[in-house]
């Protein structure tokens, strides 16, 4: 439980913060950056762990001494999780309840007192004001582990203040062993949901389990399957029930793992690394009427399809034009 040789990918990191923790050079602030479900928790609760140890001389911590029954129980007195207590950001107040004033006390007991910022990049500029002069004149006894998704939000000197580790994603390969090993998903379903979940763990462990998902995955794919033969009022039609999923822009890495196995059918003529095994027979017919060109076409639409919604396109007009030019692509 929470040990580092269990944490798939990121293995430069790891040994960093092992060797950190072995050489007791530690410095007093890290911010830990990547993408939701790649671990940053994780990796700050491993790490917040291993400092704690009292008996540990590798880079895991025991798991046996007080320090780790304390924080296997979730009641370890010298580590906190800071985490905005009205709001979605994390405020001015939030920062001086939850840190400035607690970190003038001394540690309880352990070596070190733990603050773990959850959601760091959402501090405001007057809440990130009222952590510096800590980070600046920090007590030697106090660590902070920032966790962030990118670092935009960040006030230059707080970032001149921190050790920035960004972690990476996680190979596909990796991803589908996880799921395997814990039983979350076997064989060719672990492929399909470690690449959708690019390379992120946690959203491969909440794909995994979500019906909801492979709800929509289904009602995709049934746009998809036969898009061509579909005149323009159904596919206006079809925009329109694509509004239920404005907010989760997933549906479109569904689209693109779709074209994806159409691409590679159509490129080794067989369905030996399709990743939607279940659909070999639908995506070999679809490689067969299709060329390359045009695959790529459907690709390149429904990138650029992507990069519209994240410049607040309007979704529903966004979704007609992306199901009518793939429509078209077939004839091109």
């Amino acid at each position: 439980m929470h040990r580092f040789d269990a944490i798939k990918g990121n293995q430069r990191i790891k040994d960093i913060l092992q060797h950190m923790a072995i050489t007791g050079k530690v410095s007093h602030a890290y911010i830990l950056q990547g993408a939701a479900g790649m671990g940053k928790r994780l990796f700050a609760d491993t790490f917040a762990k291993r400092l704690q140890c009292s008996d540990s001389t590798s880079g895991e911590a025991c798991g046996v001494c007080s320090s780790c029954i304390a924080f296997n129980s979730g009641n370890h007195p010298d580590l906190f999780y800071i985490l905005p207590q009205k709001t979605k950001t994390l405020g001015v107040e939030d920062i001086r309840e939850q840190i400035v004033k607690n970190a003038e006390i001394k540690q309880y007991r352990y070596p070190y007192k733990i603050f773990i910022v959850e959601h760091a990049d959402s501090m405001t500029v007057a809440a990130q004001n009222a952590l510096l002069k800590t980070l600046e004149e920090p007590p030697s006894y106090v660590l902070f582990l920032l966790l962030a998704e990118n670092l935009n939000g960040f006030l230059p000197t707080i970032l001149s203040r921190c050790v920035v580790m960004k972690l990476m994603p996680i190979p596909q390969r990796e991803i589908e062993e996880y799921l395997v090993q814990h039983q979350l998903a076997e064989g060719n379903t672990a492929a399909m949901v470690a690449e959708y979940a690019q390379g992120s763990i946690g959203q491969a462990i909440e794909l995994a389990s979500s019906e909801d998902f492979l709800a929509m995955r289904q009602e995709i794919l049934s746009i998809l399957e036969n898009i061509k033969e579909k005149d323009k009022p159904t596919l206006l039609e079809q925009a329109k029930q694509l509004e239920a999923y404005k907010q989760d822009y997933r549906f479109l890495d569904i689209a693109t793992v779709w074209y994806r196995d159409i691409l590679v059918a159509k490129t080794f003529g067989d369905g030996r690394f399709l990743i939607q095994k279940e659909k070999e027979k639908q995506l070999l017919h679809h490689a067969a009427k299709d060329s390359i060109q045009g695959i790529l076409k459907k690709q390149h639409i429904i990138q650029e399809t992507k990069q519209l919604l994240t410049q607040n396109a309007n979704f529903r007009l966004a979704m007609e034009i992306m199901l009518i030019k793939l429509k078209e692509s077939y004839n091109s």
